[in-house]
């Protein structure tokens, strides 16, 4: 096969706007790398198909949804990209994947592509992207409303055959910023040095930030929350520095409450080994269920609603427009039933947390802002953002400087900086030779 198994495979991911092109195009000309698009893939099949001759950006993402629910694969378009690459008849021994959106692809690469296969994740906030693709949405009023219409579709989490980009970032093995201030000559040395690093070609230890979230990344493994697994810790430094952790936590029920996985009453049965539901699920379920009896119409075109699922996406069976995003914009997060892991982070802390330094796998809620914002924390540093942008103007308004995260990511943590404890003492000994050769007797 043209592309072997032990090929090294660059899978890149991100929000639109952020520079995915940009990254592979650097890996492509410096370092080698065959590139492929997944846009393109769906672009020529949209041009198979008649009924999607319009390949606007809300076209395409709805057609790369549709290409995964027909072949009922998530990782549908990385199976294709990988059979075009090997219908090529090239040997490729490094290859960048662009335009990852859903954790399949991401789970298909690394069941193929195993230890050789990694991610990395760009990021830039929602308003400098928009700037950066003004001349696509143009200057009209409907333009902002278009570009955050995409940018919500680009980020549906809870549509297993969806744009996924925000879960597709959480699995990233790297994160790489690139917002409007980082220079072209800054992000192609970004990327260069955190590719060797990963590849193995440049081993180094991890910086006090990566070592700090890798903690928070560990503490999100002891929960059992059936949509995200949230992981947090308090530590008395400020960022970039190691002090020490006075709190951890992780989104989880409070005790004695079970997790909803476990709650009978959410329809967990564990003799027939059956889970339970998200609280928020139940309650969206029988809301929708609730309006369809009343013979409510779809706000978008007017048919009468139908019994829902029990789980997203529910979606209009006429026009097929997400109907949460009508009657649940906020997906109803304030009735969650689990303590956020910043809130248990601050309770294990207690008055130590006052001005420390807290890191958190994603931005707080605006519950947990006014939490963090009362504990006297000074500094936030964040992997995932969070949708709700009010969160951050609450925490802009108590003084709380946040902080993006930007390094190796947890899952392959070990695995990566493990590799430079040898790579370093053999440059220690090859110094060590060098200097005896140079050094008068």
């Amino acid at each position: 096969m043209p592309l072997a198994h032990g090929a090294t495979v660059l899978a890149i991911t991100g929000p639109f706007g952020s520079g995915c092109s940009t990254v592979a195009a650097i890996l492509s000309d410096r370092l080698g790398y065959k590139s492929l698009r997944l846009s393109d893939l769906i672009r020529e099949e949209g041009r198979r198909r008649p009924h999607r001759s319009k390949l606007q950006r809300q076209n395409l993402q709805a057609l790369g949804n549709e290409i995964r629910r027909e072949r009922n694969d998530p990782g549908a378009l990385a199976r294709i990209a990988i059979q075009r690459l090997d219908s090529l008849g090239e040997t490729n021994d490094k290859v960048v994947l662009d335009g990852i959106r859903n954790v399949g692809e991401i789970e298909v690469l690394r069941e193929l592509f195993g230890h050789s296969c990694y991610t990395i994740a760009l990021e830039c906030p929602a308003n400098q992207r928009f700037d950066r693709l003004q001349p696509i949405y143009g200057n009209d009023a409907r333009a902002l409303d278009r570009f955050r219409t995409d940018n919500e579709n680009d980020r549906d989490q809870e549509n297993p055959f969806g744009q996924q980009v925000a879960l597709c970032v959480d699995l990233a093995d790297v994160l790489v910023i690139n917002d409007n201030a980082v220079t072209q000559t800054e992000l192609r040395r970004k990327l260069l040095d955190f590719v060797s690093v990963i590849t193995g070609e440049s081993p180094r230890y991890p910086t006090p930030t990566e070592i700090l979230m890798n903690f928070a990344y560990s503490a999100s493994h002891a929960s059992k929350c059936l949509k995200r697994q949230v992981g947090a810790v308090i530590v008395s430094a400020e960022p970039g520095k190691i002090g020490e952790v006075t709190g951890q936590g992780f989104n989880e029920n409070p005790q004695p409450t079970a997790p909803c996985v476990e709650e009978p009453r959410y329809g967990a049965d564990p003799s027939r080994r059956v889970p339970g539901r998200c609280y928020r699920d139940i309650v969206r379920t029988e809301s929708l269920a609730g309006l369809a009896r009343e013979r409510r119409g779809c706000p978008s075109c007017g048919a009468r609603m139908r019994q829902p699922a029990d789980e997203p996406p529910w979606n209009c069976h006429s026009c097929g427009v997400n109907l949460e995003g009508f009657f649940w914009p906020e997906r109803a997060m304030t009735l969650c039933t689990a303590v956020h892991a910043e809130v248990a982070a601050i309770m294990t802390a207690g008055r130590s947390a006052r001005g420390g330094t807290l890191y958190t796998t994603t931005f707080p809620c605006f519950q947990c802002a006014e939490k963090i914002t009362q504990a006297g924390i000074r500094w936030i540093v964040f992997t995932e953002p969070y949708p709700d942008v009010r969160a951050a103007d609450r925490l802009e308004i108590a003084g709380i400087k946040t902080l993006r995260f930007e390094g190796v990511r947890s899952r392959r943590f070990d695995e990566i900086f493990s590799r430079a404890r040898p790579y370093v003492a053999a440059q220690r000994r090859a110094s060590a030779t060098l200097r005896a050769k140079i050094t008068p007797k």
